[in-house]
Order: structure tokens, then C-alpha cells, then sequence
């Protein structure tokens, strides 16, 4: 349990001061009222323009959005033309960044060189219940690791699947992945619910889905979210992953603009990540929501993936 509690914060202690400076940027909230406003900021999430760090699902609820100084002025008067009205959410992003780097400092000095495949690695040598695979190699040559636990393999029981970090700035889906399987490899032969969820299950867990963006917010752009998947045609870099899986794809919420966040990227091209998940049951965690999503999350019903 030590040695998780400081790989959850070694992980964020990874990152170094981003080279891209956002000071002055802001993120504005809006609270769409009206289906029409709604699709306004749906079609407009699309454009490369701005950077949405959360759009609402439906009407009444808020959107967050992150401008840039030279922007402001021009996103807030389209924002006004719709009759929306915005508060300031965060000031700074700049300053935030800075707050959040000299805090992690403060807890980790001697805990960088601690990583999650290391962890991982160390969990597979010691821990008869864990056992680990390369699921596949992401654009530029990182592994992408996947974690399994499992107290009889060869029983072939059902499977909940855990990726995270697939949107490269969201660090804390990693910790909280590695979290999760402490609490499990901890907690077996101990805890009765514990135990009693792996004897039915099988657990697996990508805890850096997207290893290439992820390492990109550490050394460029911490505010980064797709992977470096090569555009043909275009000098934007990144394929959103989490809209590269066929079912629902191209749909709303996502965007052919290459230089657009939510890019889903070319049916041929389908992310790596697909190719891992494909055949089990869970899905990604977010934390511009706060969220963990299943397999059917595109969907505004209850459903179950492929039906709607």
C-alpha cells in the first residue's frame, strides 16, 4: 500500500514544468438553457478554434471552456450573440499550472524515479494474482501496458476493463488505475467483497492508454489531450482515442477537423487502444467530468453497444 500511495504521487511528480505558458489564459463556464444553444456550443466544440474542457450532455447544465488571452474578447461576444452569459471559472490557467507543479514538488523529491510499468513490473513478480501484456506500441515506439488480475486465468470468467489516461492531461486516471489495483492485490484473501469480486471476475487495467500524449504533457503542452498519431495531409498532430472506436463513430461529439481535440481520426488509423479493448467490458475514466464511462457512453438512452 506505501509503495502505491507514493506511485500515485510519483506519477504526477513525472511531469516538469510545461513549456507552453498559459498565463492569462482563462476557463469561462455557460450554462446553455436551450436546445439551440446547446447545438451552438456542439457544433462549435467541433472547430479547432477553442479548447472545451466539458460540454453538457443536455440543456441547464454548464459547459467549461478554456480562451486565451486574444480570444476572450471574440468567444465572449459569440457567446453573447446567442444570449449565453459566463462567469469566469478559472482566472488563470498559467498560475494554476504553476500552483499545481510546486505542489507535487513539495510531496515528491525522491519519487520520480518511480514509474507505473516499473510498479507494475514489480506487482508481476511478487503477486501471484497479477500478470502483465504489451497490448500494442503506440505511434512513437512506447508500450502500452496492460495489468491483469486474475485468481485462475484458465476459468475464463467475465472481465471488467479499466483503461485510463487516455486523454493525455487527465494524470490523475492513471493514479487512480493504480489505485484501484492496490486496493485489489491488497485487499484479496483479506476483505470478502474483495475476494470475492476477483474469484468472479477477471480484472484488467491499461493504466496509460495514451503514453505518447501523456508523455507530451510533461515536456511541451500540459493542457495536451489526444495522442501523436500522424495526420496525412495536415501539420496537426493527434487522433482523439476515446472517438476512434467504430461503434458510434464519427458522431456527435466528435469532429474531422485534425486540428480539433475530438478528432476521431481515419476507420483505418483506429487507435491502438480499440485493438486492447475490444473484446472485454468496462471503459475509459475522465476527469474534465468526473466520470467513468462504459462501452454504450455515446448514447443518450440505455443501451447496450452495438444496438444504438
Amino acid at each position: 500500500m506505501k509503495n502505491c500511495i507514493l506511485l500515485v504521487f510519483g506519477l504526477l511528480a513525472l511531469a516538469t514544468a510545461a513549456k507552453l505558458n498559459y498565463t492569462g489564459h482563462k476557463v469561462i463556464r455557460v450554462i446553455p438553457e436551450t436546445k439551440e444553444q446547446l447545438e451552438f456550443l456542439r457544433d462549435w466544440k467541433s472547430s479547432s478554434e477553442i479548447d472545451f474542457w466539458l460540454l453538457p450532455s443536455s440543456a441547464g447544465r454548464f459547459a467549461d471552456i478554456r480562451v486565451s488571452p486574444e480570444s476572450y474578447a471574440h468567444v465572449a461576444a459569440k457567446l453573447a450573440d446567442m444570449k449565453m452569459s459566463h462567469i469566469v471559472h478559472i482566472a488563470d490557467v498559467g498560475e494554476l499550472e504553476r500552483q499545481e507543479q510546486h505542489n507535487m514538488a513539495q510531496r515528491n523529491d525522491a519519487l520520480q524515479s518511480l514509474t507505473v510499468m516499473a510498479y507494475l513490473a514489480e506487482l508481476a513478480n511478487t503477486n501471484p494474482l497479477v500478470s502483465t501484456k504489451v497490448g500494442g506500441t503506440s505511434e512513437e515506439g512506447r508500450d502500452i501496458v496492460q495489468a491483469i488480475i486474475s485468481s485462475d486465468l484458465s476459468a475464463n470468467k467475465p472481465v471488467h476493463f479499466f483503461d485510463c489516461n487516455i486523454h493525455a492531461r487527465e494524470w490523475i486516471t492513471a493514479a487512480t488505475c493504480v489505485w484501484i489495483i492496490d486496493q485489489i492485490t491488497t485487499g484479496y484473501g483479506s476483505d470478502p467483497e474483495i475476494t470475492s469480486l476477483v474469484d468472479q471476475y477477471d480484472w484488467k487495467f491499461v493504466p496509460i492508454a495514451n503514453p505518447d500524449g501523456y508523455a507530451y504533457t510533461w515536456n511541451t503542452d500540459r493542457n495536451w489531450r489526444k495522442n501523436r498519431l500522424v495526420n496525412n495531409g495536415s501539420t496537426c498532430v493527434g487522433v482523439d482515442a476515446n472517438r476512434n472506436f467504430p461503434i458510434g463513430f464519427a458522431g456527435s461529439g466528435s469532429s474531422s477537423d485534425p486540428c480539433s481535440g475530438i478528432i476521431y481520426g481515419a476507420m483505418l488509423l483506429l487507435a491502438v487502444v480499440f485493438i486492447i479493448t475490444r473484446t472485454v467490458v468496462g471503459g475509459p475514466m475522465g476527469t474534465s467530468s468526473e466520470y467513468y464511462t462504459t462501452p454504450a457512453s455515446y448514447c443518450t438512452t440505455t443501451c447496450t453497444a452495438p444496438s444504438c
